[in-house]
């Protein structure tokens, strides 16, 4: 294995060592502290932030991102790239102040003097094997560096214009992990720009550039970035080499897979996103972390791994009363990092102003977040918990579906064992009761008798189970009568755990086909249908953003019309709930 960053540091000269303390904007850091042997992290006391001009060149920002991400490697959180002003309002957010500003050219040449090893290539040439590129810079320490850039380069530990001139991704994916694959800590799958829209899935054409997003954790983490388009097709020869690829890789089971895996567009449903089915193997899932800033945050501080470092707000405490209907409203998409790095977070900053301006009508409301923020950006975590406590009536749950955007029941048996433990813990750790369950079309009726009893345990973490059909609108249990809202599952130990029935709310313009319009509902008609459920009845309702729906258009003008016998309530206290009225 390659040296950590801190040790290959111990072999450079002064000069070098004050170029990287210029870089970390550190003037405390001498000879002394880079040559000394730690035994965990080392956080920076300041950082820098680096401007990067949305304008500037795809090979520019990649190199930008990867050099954040190695200097953040060395030293936690010393580096944060700013994008625009949304980027700057995150630093106001979160409390914190950079030492200094710099640009991209003044940070690259800087990182260029403290990596003084690159990967070269070719952008124009190679577009389509950058997943490789990067993964070979990442697993070595070294910069990526396009062979137009002029960014200092002291050695050369792998030139992909001459070693990968003319290969196939499936080539160069194979050369990269056959040298580095053990020297990586997991896997990710970035575009690199192939088109998304499904006119060709098996040999799509390159239309954009590389985004840079994920980059800088790719090379925190040394992480191994694929992307072949029919890794996930049987009989395909890169689905070979993926499958090679997941059982030699010395990585956690089910195997975490970072970015997207946003190929293979059949009907507006990207056949592979959940990672799940894509192999033989069956013992994959996806974090949705296609964003920025996570090296930074992630390194800045300790992950959140006690529950007390976390501001709880308490479910309501309820007796189960059948002549009331109750509704537990979930925001969702909550997996997805970007997401609540964007509209997720001014989606609750509306809600504060909202409960602030009328008390009375600041009704419950349940967030969906994903539990890898407390180790990915835990001042993130820190900030939804300690933000929404302000209302007394937020609460989160698991996203889809619990530790991983998976099909769980898809999974093999020991990948579904680990999952099950992966995803009680992390309901543990963020106090909820409830996970947002996705599975397959054609996998319900096993995930119904075979999977979700396991959590049917008397000293279970999880209580409520809430069921959406992915990636298409269809029925999960079309056999439950039109009244039936929910099932009690009952575990191997007597324990109980309640399974719910898929209701979405995807826009509010009240059109669609057939199939979807009873998903875009404007809040009258959305009141009229929850009126109209029988008294007693406990259910819920996932919103997402993908046909139009916020948070200002549904739930909170929904809320000024539910007649008196309807109470909102979080998932937690509707689990309950649920599982009173089933005993009685």
């Amino acid at each position: 294995m390659n040296p950590t960053p801190l040790a290959r540091l111990r072999h450079l000269g002064p000069a070098l060592l004050t170029a990287l303390a210029a870089c970390h904007g550190d003037p405390a850091i001498d000879d002394t502290d880079l040559h000394a042997d730690t035994d965990g992290p080392r956080y920076a006391t300041e950082f820098t932030v680096v401007t990067v001009d949305g304008a500037a060149t795809a090979a520019t920002q990649l190199a930008v991102q990867a050099c954040a991400g190695l200097s953040n490697r060395t030293l936690g959180g010393s580096i944060y790239v700013s994008r625009g002003a949304d980027d700057e309002a995150w630093l106001d957010t979160l409390g914190v102040t950079a030492s200094r500003t710099i640009d991209a050219a003044a940070f690259l040449a800087e990182c260029g003097a403290a990596f003084p090893t690159c990967v070269r290539y070719d952008y124009a040439a190679q577009q389509r094997l950058l997943p490789a590129v990067l993964s070979a810079a990442a697993a070595n320490g070294a910069v990526p560096l396009d062979v137009g850039m002029d960014v200092p380069c002291g050695e050369v530990v792998f030139d992909a214009t001459t070693e990968l001139r003319d290969a196939t991704p499936h080539d160069a994916t194979k050369l990269v992990a056959d040298r580095w694959l053990d020297q990586t800590t997991g896997l990710a799958m970035l575009n690199p720009g192939y088109d998304q829209s499904g006119a060709n899935n098996t040999n799509p054409a390159i239309v954009r550039d590389m985004a840079p997003a994920l980059v800088d954790l790719v090379f925190t983490r040394r992480l191994f970035v694929t992307f072949l388009v029919n890794g996930c097709v049987a009989g395909d020869p890169e689905r070979d080499l993926m499958q090679s690829i997941v059982d030699r890789g010395a990585w956690t089971n089910p195997i975490e897979v970072y970015g997207y895996n946003n190929s293979w567009n059949v009907a507006g449903g990207y056949l592979y996103e959940a990672q799940t089915r894509c192999l033989e193997s069956r013992n994959m899932g996806a974090i949705a972390s296609e964003t920025y800033h996570l090296s930074f945050l992630s390194t800045r501080r300790a992950p959140i791994t006690d529950p007390s470092e976390l501001v709880h707000t308490e479910p309501e405490a309820l007796t189960y009363d059948p002549a009331t209907t109750y509704v537990a409203f979930v925001i969702g998409d909550g997996d997805n990092i970007a997401y609540l790095q964007s509209t997720r977070a001014a989606w609750l900053r509306e809600r504060l102003d909202a409960c602030a301006a009328d008390p009375a009508s600041c009704a419950p409301l349940t967030w969906s977040i994903s539990p890898h923020i407390a180790r990915l950006a835990p001042d993130l975590l820190a900030w939804y918990f300690t933000t929404s406590h302000e209302t007394g009536k937020d609460t989160f749950i698991l996203p889809p579906s619990g530790h991983l955007y998976a099909y769980p029941t898809s999974l093999s048996p020991e990948a579904q064992d680990g999952f099950i433990a992966a995803t009680e813990a992390d309901a543990r750790l963020l106090g909820t009761t409830g996970v947002v369950h996705w599975d397959w079309l054609d996998s319900w009726q096993d995930a119904q008798t075979t999977f979700l009893p396991k959590y049917a345990k008397k000293d279970g973490a999880v209580r409520g189970l809430f069921a959406v059909n992915v990636p298409y609108l269809i029925e999960p249990f079309p056999s439950w009568p039109a009244d039936k809202f929910y099932e009690v599952l009952e575990g191997a130990d007597g324990g109980s755990v309640v399974l719910f029935r898929q209701r979405e709310w995807r826009g509010v313009d009240g059109t669609g086909s057939a199939q979807e319009a009873p998903f875009r509902l404007t809040p009258a008609s959305m009141e009229a249908e929850i009126a109209g459920y029988p008294p007693g009845t406990v259910t819920w309702v996932y919103m997402t953003s993908d046909g139009g729906l916020n948070l200002q258009n549904s739930f909170m003008a929904l809320t000024k019309l539910l007649p008196e016998r309807v109470r909102l309530v979080s998932t937690d206290t509707a689990a309950a709930l649920a599982l009173e009225a089933a005993a009685r």
